[in-house]
């Protein structure tokens, strides 16, 4: 209790807008509340009704042998996770075909052109789901504004504690969204500076010469700076846009606008780079064996750069078209980068960064104000793929003996829907041993034990391609898949699945992951026994 208070007090000092609430969650999370106790059975009990959630029931209601009941919790209100959070003018990276549940197409409720779906059209469609499977006689009870105790029990909206006979309890929460609503930021701020999440931008508008400093190069802050320039029509000589690491972004847009780079293809991409490079062993060391797949497909234009000529040096999947891709470059006179992260904001609004160098805002004491007196300063530092949350657990595995299931990245990108479908659709598989579902379900390897970054992690570094990357779990675990009776049909006829997005049919996907093994193979990066692993 006494952590979520001063939690909620912390969060109210950064934020002071949001405190109502952030006070409700830490109230909710409370266990001093009411000990009347109900009780509720079901068969499933599934906590989190984000996209990994939604797509887990969903799937889960498809494919089940038999009729389940399923008792869905989340902490929000309603469903759709992290949308609701989320600042109003975000809308997908990637278009509303690959996201969402394997029943119901997300494309059908948005009337972007380019099929981004918006925050409140997806929230919509997450509604709507829970009235579909009622229609279709599933029977799925959704509990909001409910938290989660573990020892499956709960505290509903009420504040009454009510206990859950569940067969399973599955843990959707594992790769839950860090947002800057929520996650303060890991640097200080000094007294009287006007720091706010990106939620807060439309409120502050344009005027009266009001600068604005961005903290942050990801999506969030790109979204930002985007925001700034078209929407509140902010001059570039009023913007400052702090850029720790660059970042490659992934087209949207033309030569190839109904397909998105997958991290299958991304892996193939890399070896025909590397091959016509002479095949250097040193690459295989370093980030150039990835960077070279970058530069392949910048030629292809399906990826772009934000400063040209600059090489970045992360990627998240942040995904733009050509025009918005223009205007950041456009702001390169704004972009303050080769300093690493910000440390602290000083009392007068100077950036102190983790080198201890400081840098004044251009309009610093402009008309005799400081800069902090003339500037808002927009936190977009939260991380969303540090997973925050539970970072701190140890990896856990996806199937345990005492019936928890626990969602968790398996493939890259695109990821999350994708992931809860197939941990949904092994669940339903009953001709599956316990270790054959998780021997399907590798993990990549927690990082390595070592004192934590002040700053917090940074993800997405390009850097060497090891056996546990990301990438090469993905791989093997879908060379897995393809040879699990009847798993490579359904692949192949789900919408969330990024081969079959492309256009793949099962035989080209089962050739294409055969080759990128066998090239990896060839290249040193996997022996083998990695390979069937």
């Amino acid at each position: 209790f006494f952590f979520s208070f001063w939690m909620a007090v912390g969060l109210f000092l950064l934020f002071p807008h949001n405190f109502a609430a952030l006070s409700r969650l830490a109230v909710r999370s409370s266990p001093l509340v009411s000990m009347a106790t109900e009780t509720s059975s079901c068969d499933y009990l599934v906590v989190g009704a984000g996209a990994s959630g939604m797509s887990f029931v969903d799937t889960l209601l498809l494919h089940a042998p038999e009729p389940v009941s399923v008792t869905l919790l989340d902490k929000r209100e309603q469903p759709g996770g992290h949308w609701n959070d989320a600042y109003d003018y975000v809308t997908l990276h990637q278009p509303a075909r690959n996201y969402g549940v394997e029943s119901t197409a997300l494309e059908a409720f948005t009337q972007h052109p380019e099929k981004l779906a918006s925050r409140d059209e997806i929230l919509d469609y997450y509604r709507s789901l829970l009235s579909r499977w009622g229609e279709a006689g599933h029977r799925v009870s959704f509990v909001g504004g409910a938290a989660y105790f573990g020892s499956a029990s709960y505290v509903d909206a009420s504040g009454s504690r009510v206990g859950v006979d569940a067969s399973k309890v599955v843990d959707a929460r594992y790769t839950e969204n860090d947002l800057p609503l929520l996650v303060p930021p890991k640097f200080s701020v000094g007294d009287g500076v006007d720091l706010i999440p990106p939620n807060q931008l439309p409120a502050r508008g344009a005027g009266e010469g009001r600068r604005y400093c961005v903290l942050g190069g990801g999506k969030t802050g790109q979204d930002a700076v985007l925001f700034l320039r078209q929407t509140l029509g902010v001059p570039l000589d009023r913007i400052a846009w702090v850029v720790p690491h660059l970042p490659w972004i992934t087209a949207r847009d033309p030569p190839s606008p109904l397909r998105q780079n997958t991290c299958i293809e991304f892996i193939a991409s890399a070896l025909e780079a590397h091959a016509a490079a002479g095949s250097p062993p040193s690459a295989l060391s370093s980030s150039a064996f990835l960077q070279s797949a970058f530069a392949k497909l910048e030629e292809e234009g399906k990826v772009y750069r934000l400063l040209p000529g600059e090489t970045p040096t992360k990627f998240m999947d942040a995904t733009l078209n050509r025009r918005e891709a223009e205007l950041l470059r456009e702001s390169a006179p704004s972009v303050i980068r080769g300093r690493g992260r910000v440390a602290s904001l000083s009392s007068t609004g100077d950036l102190v960064f983790a080198d201890g160098s400081e840098l004044a805002l251009p309009w610093a004491n402009e008309g005799g104000r400081s800069a902090a007196e003339l500037t808002t300063y927009v936190h977009c530092t939260a991380g969303a793929f540090n997973f925050g949350a539970s970072a701190a657990e140890g990896r856990r595995p996806v199937f345990s003996s005492e019936g928890e299931i626990t969602v968790q990245e398996l493939f890259q990108f695109p990821g999350f829907c994708f992931n809860g479908a197939v941990v949904a659709w092994l669940e339903c598989q009953r001709g599956l041993s316990l270790a054959q579902k998780n021997a399907l379900c590798e993990l990549p390897p927690p990082p390595e034990e070592g004192e934590a970054p002040p700053l917090g992690p940074v993800a997405g570094q390009v850097g060497p391609l090891s056996a546990g990357h990301p990438l090469l779990v993905s791989l093997r675990n879908l060379r897995r898949w393809y040879a699990t009776p009847g798993m490579g049909e359904w692949l192949h006829g789900l919408r969330l699945f990024s081969l079959a997005m492309n256009g793949y049919s099962l035989a080209e996907g089962r050739a294409l992951v055969e080759k990128n093994c066998a090239g990896l193979v060839e290249a040193g990066l996997l022996t083998p026994p990695e390979e069937g692993r």
